[in-house]
């Protein structure tokens, strides 16, 4: 016999001798006496909690490819890697200092080590990125021989595999690669642009001061700022453009020879009189700026020597600028001489700004993209793009997935896009990296809102329909 207490009712039930129970009965359970508007309450209550999870299993997952993209980014470890060597020279110093200390020498000797490795095994990680970047670039975009494919039949099939995939993938590569140059040479030219302006105004005060001064010392300005107007051309367009070519002239051959370094690499393993250890500590360095770093000292040198030839520097160069400066200081006030060593200061800013912008950061970024990244970084930011799509493949029903879709699809794609297209036009990794996720965050309070007046008008259209049905209900009846 059992006794069950249902919906607040004694049941009482005979059983069968003859019948054979499973191994555990379930007791009878209480059924809720709540009223059925809390309990369709509750159901809401976890719809909204799902799609929370949901948000936030996006949001998370967007941020972590974001954050493996920027640790794959050499101009983000680029700066890593400084401040680790940093730490290895303090380390060093701090440890011939305590010599006489046995315990403090050994500590000191060990964070050297662990930080001279640390920064060694973090430029070689971008060698992921660099191979990764140009065996898609060779797949995408060049004819494959197939030479070690011995058997015929099945190389000419490879060969016809190889033509379709290039014809499918070759041009779109070429077009977000051109796209990613073109971004980044536009940043280098606005720079030049902003310094271009700075110069005309610290041109136009000079020529203006120069007016207190003797004919003699007026003739000196003019010549001077004839001088500067010829030596401008190396800020023009056209030298620009003309550098922009050599700097890819530089970088021909990149590609075949990250490929030839990869293949040695891999067979230093094979390699029976040195040990695995050692082979991979010896290669512990980022092996496309290794192969450029000579190029790309002679370009920033060059650089360096014009801009000091317009505003000096600490060394021996006074620079054309200052030496105008210095000739009017005399016949000017204190004001006077505030408002031309503040337009000085910020012609030189503007200057070493958009000379770095050229030799350093765009050298990186067409380094990066003649490799073929601007592709994989946007392959790459798929995965997580992947995340949200699935999101909405699970969701319960319309209303849900378009929830998600403004919620945390459409964010996820306009924080990861404002990632790269400002990594593209030369913003550090981290800055690219925070706006990108500050960008998908506010784009998200943005989509909840929109979400929340749809849900809302949704809601008042069918409490209205409701209520006309149940008035013409009536209408009826009377």
């Amino acid at each position: 016999m059992t006794f069950g207490y249902l919906n607040n009712l004694n049941i009482y039930s005979q059983s069968s001798p003859n019948v054979t129970f499973g191994a555990k009965h379930k007791p009878a359970q209480k059924i809720s006496n709540d009223p059925i508007e809390k309990l369709v309450e509750r159901v809401d209550e976890e719809k909204k909690k799902k799609h929370n999870k949901a948000a936030i299993a996006v949001g998370s997952s967007v941020l972590g490819v974001s954050l493996f993209v920027a640790l794959l980014n050499p101009k983000n470890s680029s700066r890593i890697i400084q401040k680790l060597k940093g730490i290895r020279i303090n380390a060093k110093q701090n440890m011939e200092k305590s010599k006489d200390k046995i315990l403090a020498s050994k500590f000191y000797k060990a964070i050297a080590g662990a930080a001279d490795w640390s920064s060694r095994f973090l430029s070689s990680i971008n060698n992921v990125n660099s191979v990764k970047d140009t065996y898609f670039k060779q797949l995408c975009t060049e004819e494959k021989t197939f030479f070690s494919v011995k058997n015929v039949e099945r190389r000419n099939r490879l060969k016809k595999v190889d033509n379709i995939v290039r014809k499918i993938l070759k041009r779109p590569h070429e077009l977000i690669t051109e796209w990613g140059d073109s971004l980044a040479k536009r940043t280098v030219r606005k720079s030049y642009k902003k310094s271009g302006r700075a110069m005309d105004s610290l041109e136009l005060l000079i020529k203006e001061y120069s007016n207190k001064l003797p004919a003699d010392k007026k003739s000196v300005i003019m010549e001077k700022l004839n001088l500067i107007k010829n030596n401008r051309n190396y800020f023009s367009t056209e030298s620009i453009n003309d550098r922009f070519a050599k700097q890819e002239k530089l970088m021909e051959s990149l590609n075949s020879d990250i490929r030839q370094r990869w293949r040695s690499y891999k067979h230093g393993f094979e390699d029976k009189f040195v040990s695995n250890s050692e082979h991979f500590d010896k290669n512990l360095s980022f092996w496309a700026q290794d192969m450029l770093q000579a190029n790309k000292e002679a370009l920033s040198k060059e650089g360096k020597a014009y801009v000091d030839g317009f505003v000096g520097n600490k060394d021996n160069t006074k620079g054309l600028y200052r030496e105008l400066v210095e000739i009017l200081s005399n016949s000017l006030n204190p004001e006077e001489k505030s408002v031309l060593n503040n337009a000085l200061n910020k012609t030189e800013k503007r200057l070493r700004y958009a000379n770095k912008q050229e030799c350093y950061s765009y050298f990186d970024k067409k380094r990066d993209l003649v490799l073929g990244s601007a592709p994989t970084d946007i392959v790459t930011a798929g995965i997580g793009l992947t995340a949200g799509g699935i999101a909405l493949a699970i969701a319960d029903n319309k209303d849900d997935k378009i929830s998600k879709l403004f919620t945390g699809v459409l964010p996820a794609i306009f924080g990861i896009g404002t990632n790269i297209a400002l990594t593209t036009m030369l913003f550090s990794g981290t800055k690219g990296l925070l706006t990108g996720i500050v960008a998908g965050g506010v784009m998200s309070l943005f989509g909840s809102k929109i979400d929340k007046a749809r849900l809302m008008a949704k809601k008042q259209k069918e409490t209205s329909i409701q209520m006309q049905d149940t008035e013409s209900k009536f209408d009826k009846k009377a």
